[in-house]
């Protein structure tokens, strides 16, 4: 099986590893984890023992295997062989897009291979590993060549130049990564003499790509490749740009802070995530050192450890010598998670605190229903790939924003968090950015000339995706996503004690270290009720996990035996411990529910979820209400709360087997985010309840707002003040505390609401009186035939 190469010998799994040229070869171990996580306390499976069962995710990568197995990979070595001076077919050209011999070129190369990998792993079918092998041997020949040249014998074209040091591989010059250090300082542009972009991103890219062909193909060429590429890394940013005439001696701390604070330029991608990996497979120091090369320690790095979230600052307080005030979202989400690899190999303290403080600064503070991040509001640029304000979702939202990229690394961030702290609120978020953004990345098409991603996913109302993206980073990205849908549905122990089982996704699991087989039969999250038959025998701790969604109950049965004496508590693992015998079938229902989700700095803008997906509006918008839907909902609501029984019901089935629902005495139709199409949609809206009302009885009072200080802004937008006067509302106030079991119990929440709310100066003891009053003669509006 594929999954041997996870765990190999010492001998046999790192012999290989004495092509590194300096350092001692790591011996100690009988047997090794590889790759992200492969020290943590709970541990990936390697991609090949998770295999996907039929439903929305294999839908979704099916349409990306497609893809891949139609695009011509020769396309790929084109640039690659111009700067080796190796010919190339007749009539075969690059990829395009970013990918056109442009400053970016070479990163879509190292996807493409990650997917091709992936790909394969999913159901070890040939045309991926085929497609694969072939890049892979015409790269180690690439770089073959250009290392031969570092004698002066530079070629022609493309390639006449000479390399500075042994082991470069690119689609550019060496010079495009070297001039990005002193003595030049190159800045990102478009001039491919003299600027530079974000060229250790692109290294990143094809390093990352090479290292999961090792993974899980076992392709030893990729792992000499990079080992190479790694002692060039080495060399390069701690001896540096030593042919050009200013040179002044080898790179220090200073210069490498004053590189990696440069907009787009010094982007770098996880560059740290893969060196000490590398590191893992030779035992030569210098990969390891060259990770913390990476470390942002001018502004970023040392406010992470901290806890001062420094994202967005006023152009007055901007930190260090070159950073803009609002930090591109997805050039520095990588970093961490590189260096939660740091922190696995080395065992600084430092580094995982980093890491872990700066995604409590996005989540939930920059965080969008759909698991999105970033975009402009008013008073700053309109960069939407930059983070947005702390605490600021809805004036986030005009214009493009929620770039894919970022989700992709926020959701490797929080499985990587999860690995060493396992805090199931890492997996909710988790569960939310894949069904949502990711899951929704992808077109319902079968189109196949291009890879039909999208890149930013709008929160603006009424717009509707694009998909394309040849040469894109979104496009890369996208292509690895939708090839390891399987990936974090389970994790294990490192002691092979414990199953974590994260998601609820069709798919079989063979643990052959264990002599398990788990195959979980799902419909999720198009239904909600999952089933797993186990065939194995022993004692194994099983962690479900209860999904902080959860309002209707979380119900186990084992063999048809509902276990009453467990407490499933909403976003927590629920622990099965026994030993399983053969044929042992655990069933778990977990009824979806309608809820409704409020900006943090304006409660009236609102998204809808059912589950675990948010509920799109579908249809274009009109200027009132700010350009969003103005939806009234508190009048349809029975006492116990439940939105689904009237306000937003579900009304069928989709003929592609999607729930659809419909907005009550409204022709507006709500769908499930992950649809695909070029419809126009809003994922968030206005709440418009201008009175309070208690079913049709209209109090004739204004459903005014208490004022909680918000927005809470850290960074000031154009005409809001914050602290503001927004908040929550009469009514708001009071249905967030249903379900309500008796009316009594509903009178005595309202009553309470209206004594604060005159205490507060918002009603006047009239309207106060006149509310309790009309409350006390809704109890035949406000029946609920079921209760909870």
């Amino acid at each position: 099986m594929l999954s041997s190469l996870y765990q190999l010998t010492s001998a046999a799994a790192l012999g290989i590893a004495t092509l590194s040229s300096i350092g001692a070869i790591q011996t100690n171990t009988l047997a090794l984890d590889l790759g992200p996580g492969s020290t943590a306390p709970v541990r990936p499976f390697p991609l090949d023992q998770v295999r996907l069962g039929k439903g929305l995710l294999q839908e979704k990568r099916d349409r990306i295997k497609a893809f891949l197995r139609s695009y011509d990979e020769r396309k790929f070595l084109v640039l690659f062989n111009n700067q080796a001076g190796r010919p190339n077919p007749s009539g075969v050209t690059p990829p395009g897009g970013w990918e056109d011999s442009g400053l970016l070129s070479g990163h879509w190369t190292g996807h493409f291979m990650t997917a091709l990998s992936q790909a394969y792993a999913d159901q070890g079918e040939q045309i991926f590993k085929t497609k694969l092998d072939w890049i892979i041997t015409e790269l180690a020949a690439c770089q073959d060549k250009i290392t031969a040249r570092i004698d002066g014998k530079a070629g022609i074209g493309d390639a006449s130049w000479t390399p500075t040091f042994p082991g470069y591989l690119g689609a550019l010059p060496e010079d495009t990564v070297l001039r990005l250090g002193p003595p030049r300082w190159a800045v990102y542009g478009s001039n491919l003499e003299t600027n530079t972009w974000a060229p250790w991103y692109i290294q990143h890219k094809i390093i990352r790509g090479l290292l999961d062909a090792y993974y899980n193909t076992n392709n030893s060429q990729a792992l000499r490749i990079v080992t190479k590429m790694a002692d060039w890394a080495f060399l390069a940013l701690t001896i540096g740009d030593k042919k050009h005439p200013q040179y002044t001696g080898n790179l220090t701390r200073d210069d490498l802070n004053y590189m990696w604070d440069l907009y787009i330029g010094g982007e770098y991608g996880g560059a740290n995530e893969v060196f000490p990996e590398i590191y893992q497979l030779t035992g030569n120091p210098h990969h390891l050192q060259i990770a913390k090369a990476f470390d942002n320690r001018e502004s970023l790095f040392g406010s992470a450890v901290n806890n001062t979230d420094i994202l967005v600052v006023t152009k007055d307080r901007i930190p260090g010598r070159r950073r803009p005030a609002r930090l591109h979202a997805n050039q520095h989400v990588p970093q961490f998670i590189g260096y939660l690899r740091v922190f696995e190999h080395g065992g600084e303290q430092e580094y995982f605190t980093a890491a872990k403080n700066f995604y409590d600064w996005v989540v939930p503070h920059r965080y969008f229903a759909t698991g999105g991040v970033g975009g402009a509001y008013p008073g700053s640029d309109t960069n939407y790939e930059l983070f947005q304000n702390r605490d600021n979702v809805a004036r986030a939202m005009a214009g493009s924003g929620a770039e894919t990229c970022t989700a992709y690394n926020m959701l490797k961030l929080a499985r990587n968090l999860f690995l060493h702290e396992h805090n199931a609120t890492y997996m909710d978020n988790y569960e939310r950015g894949l069904f949502n953004q990711i899951a929704g990345s992808r077109a319902d098409t079968s189109n196949t000339r291009d890879p039909q991603l999208t890149y930013f996913q709008s929160l603006t109302p009424g717009i509707p995706r694009d998909f394309g993206n040849t040469g894109t980073c979104c496009g890369g990205t996208g292509m690895e996503s939708h090839t390891k849908y399987q990936e974090t549905v389970y994790l294990r122990s490192a002691d092979g004690s414990t199953l974590w089982v994260n998601l609820y996704i069709p798919s079989t699991l063979s643990w052959a270290d264990k002599g398990f087989i788990i195959k979980q039969e799902t419909e999720f999250p198009r239904g909600d009720s999952v089933k797993f038959t186990i065939t194995g025998q022993g004692s194994l701790d099983i962690k479900l996990r209860v999904p902080a969604w959860v309002r209707k109950g979380f119900k186990v049965a084992i063999n048809g035996q509902t276990q009453t004496g467990l407490v499933a508590q909403p976003g927590t693992y629920l622990t099965l411990n026994r030993a399983w015998q053969i044929g042992d079938v655990v069933e778990v229902n977990m009824p979806f529910s309608i809820r409704i989700e409020r900006a943090l700095d304006r409660p009236d803008t609102q998204a809808i979820l059912w589950g675990p997906l948010v509920l799109q509006v579908v249809g274009k918008t009109t200027t009132a209400n700010d350009g969003f839907l103005g939806i009234s909902l508190y009048q349809y609501l029975k006492r116990n709360g439940d939105y689904s029984a009237v306000a937003i019901k579900r009304t069928g089935t989709s003929a592609a087997g999607d729930p659809t629902f419909q907005i009550a005495n409204s022709t507006l139709a709500v769908r499930p985010y992950y649809i695909g199409d070029s419809q126009s949609v809003s994922s968030y809206f206005r709440r418009i309840e201008p009175t309070v009302v208690f079913g049709t009885i209209d109090t004739e009072v204004p459903n005014r707002k208490r004022n909680e200080g918000l927005p809470k802004y850290d960074v000031p937008v154009s005409g809001v003040p914050s602290p503001g006067t927004d908040g929550l509302t009469f009514l708001d106030i009071v249905w967030d505390q249903a379900p309500f079991e008796m009316h009594e119990s509903f009178v005595k929440a309202v009553t309470s609401a209206a004594d604060i709310f005159v205490e507060a100066g918002v009603y006047s003891i009239a309207e106060r009186n006149r509310i309790v009053s009309k409350a006390g003669q809704a109890e035949q509006e406000l029946e609920s035939k079921q209760l909870l």
